[in-house]
């Protein structure tokens, strides 16, 4: 099953990214702006692709931009949310956008794929230099 592939931080990226979703729904004070809403809208996109790309890649480098820019956009989120604070939705949203961020640091600072063996260590070999002078 993909879902076995999943680390801590992909799981708290892409709930955090369903929470936003559900607090962008939600009533704020202030009025959220058009396009404050759509920023947040595709951070949330954006964690739940991390969680999708990490369960169904095997390679890493997909899984590991998605955390990088998790980490990036989660970070301008939680200043965005910050800048339109009152609301009971906007509380969420920011619980949300710090999930995001946190999810996608531990994301990135995880390496290794739960569900697939470890890689092959490389071969030893002596260097260039000693292996000239070597005997045979």
């Amino acid at each position: 099953m993909v879902l076995k592939r999943l680390r801590a931080g992909e799981w708290l990226a892409a709930a955090g990214g369903g929470a936003l979703i559900a607090s962008l729904f939600m009533k704020w004070d202030d009025g959220l702006g058009t396009v404050v809403g759509v920023l947040l809208g595709a951070l949330a996109a954006l964690a739940i692709l991390l969680g999708v790309l990490q369960a169904t890649r095997t390679s890493p480098a997909g899984p590991v931009a998605a955390g990088v820019l998790c980490i990036v956009f989660g970070f301008i989120g939680v200043l965005l949310v910050l800048l339109n604070l009152p609301g009971p939705g906007a509380f969420l949203a920011l619980a949300s956008t710090v999930a995001i961020t946190v999810g996608g640091w531990l994301s990135v600072a995880a390496e290794y794929v739960r569900g697939l063996p470890p890689g092959l260590e490389p071969e030893l070999r002596p260097s260039p230099r000693i292996a000239d002078r070597a005997q045979p």
